[in-house]
């Protein structure tokens, strides 16, 4: 509520209050209360006109004020991470410090307060989102990625294309790679490959419509689909140009281009790769997310039973290696295992995953078996889709 200022000829008159015969009266006729009247008349007997003047309302001290240096380390702050491409608002900043065992950071209102004083926030109020009324997120790592490819150019103007997969409970970036040209089948697969050898098996996929992903939309299934399908993860689509389905992994793209646009650009898909390992290595270990109170992905995804694949929901070890089929035999070390994939993949390196005693056999991004191998055996027969016969040659006549 604003205060009420008195006007000075009142101030006058309550100074001179001998010269007013009855005191309530006065009061009530110019609404103030008597103690104004007599501050006003005990300031015009300390310090004379002078006292009758508004006064600053400014307390004296302010023990709770935050302080120059640790004003100016919040400032500070805010450059260092802008200039380093990462989020560099209040939370962030507060979230910053603290991390790095800085004591007395106060709070992210004051912090906010502090920056907008100093000149280092530009009020957008045009770019204020709607307030979403649901918020959709998976209970336990593991339990659905979101995986997209989106554009991005070598220092020389070559277009690349950059995947990635997300886990949706921790916002755990599982892989991250680039290639040149548009986003490939081979790209997204080899970036689902890695993200299983290092955090193991998602239960479910989830992405766009994009062809490598998926073929619903056109009749066909995909490598990418057919390959998840082989390892029992469920896999479904977002609706047609309704990208807010897939709102993180495409939230995820804003941050990942600004961290890379703070530096020099990348002359060669080496140098590009090399900058993305770095950047997953800062998001998911030292980038604190607000999605978890300030605790980053790693933490959060190392928190909690993970989700398995519906038909194996019993923890198992996953193993990823690559093997080259043999060129006489048609079969495929798989250790202890000698599995049969037929003559026709002979030559051919393969990656296999292994996932207990299930065994899953892809040549690029093409199928070549899955099963779940027989324990008492250490030879794999294959079955009627994987195996092939040898036809003798004639016996040239004697």
């Amino acid at each position: 509520m604003a205060q009420k200022v008195t006007a000075m000829d009142i101030r006058m008159a309550a100074a001179l209050a001998g010269q007013i015969p009855n005191v309530a009266q006065f009061c009530r006729d110019h609404d103030i209360s008597r103690e104004t009247f007599y501050k006003y008349q005990r300031r015009f007997a300390q310090l004379g006109i002078d006292g009758l003047q508004e006064q600053s309302r400014r307390p004296l001290t302010s023990p709770g004020q935050t302080s120059a240096e640790m004003e100016d380390l919040i400032v500070l702050r805010r450059k260092q991470l802008l200039e380093a491409g990462c989020d560099c608002g209040p939370q962030s900043i507060v979230w910053s410090l603290q991390r790095d065992g800085v004591t007395g950071v106060p709070s992210r209102s004051t912090v906010w307060q502090i920056l907008t004083r100093r000149g280092q926030i530009t009020a957008q109020p045009q770019k204020r989102p709607k307030s979403a009324t649901k918020r959709f997120c998976f209970d336990r790592p593991n339990e659905c990625w979101q995986s997209d490819w989106t554009q991005w150019m070598l220092a020389d103007g070559t277009p690349v294309a950059i995947a990635g997969s997300l886990d949706d409970h921790s916002r755990y970036l599982a892989g991250l790679a680039a290639a040149v040209g548009a986003g490939t089948a081979e790209l997204v697969w080899t970036v689902m490959l890695a993200g299983i050898t290092e955090c193991g098996i998602p239960s479910m996929s989830l992405t766009d419509n994009g062809f490598v992903y998926t073929g619903r939309l056109r009749g066909f299934e995909a490598s990418f689909e057919a390959a998840l399908r082989s390892l029992g993860v469920r896999t479904i689509n977002s609706t047609p140009y309704h990208p807010q389905t897939c709102g993180k992994i495409e939230r995820f793209w804003q941050t990942l281009k600004k961290w890379l646009t703070a530096r020099d650009p990348a002359a060669t898909i080496a140098e590009l790769n090399t900058l993305l390992e770095q950047f997953r290595v800062v998001y998911n270990h030292h980038r604190p997310h607000r999605a978890h109170g300030g605790a980053t992905p790693a933490e959060a995804f190392s928190i909690g039973e993970k989700a398995r694949p519906a038909d194996r929901p019993v923890p198992a070890p996953v193993v990823v290696s690559r093997h080259t089929v043999g060129q006489t035999s048609g079969y495929v070390f798989v250790a202890p295992y000698k599995v049969n994939v037929g003559l026709r993949w002979a030559g051919h390196v393969c990656d296999i995953i292994r996932d207990g005693e299930h065994i899953t056999i892809l040549s690029g991004t093409t199928l070549v078996r899955t099963f779940t191998a027989d324990p008492t055996r250490r030879y794999q027969r294959g079955d009627k889709t994987t195996r092939t016969y040898r036809t003798r040659e004639p016996k040239p006549p004697s």
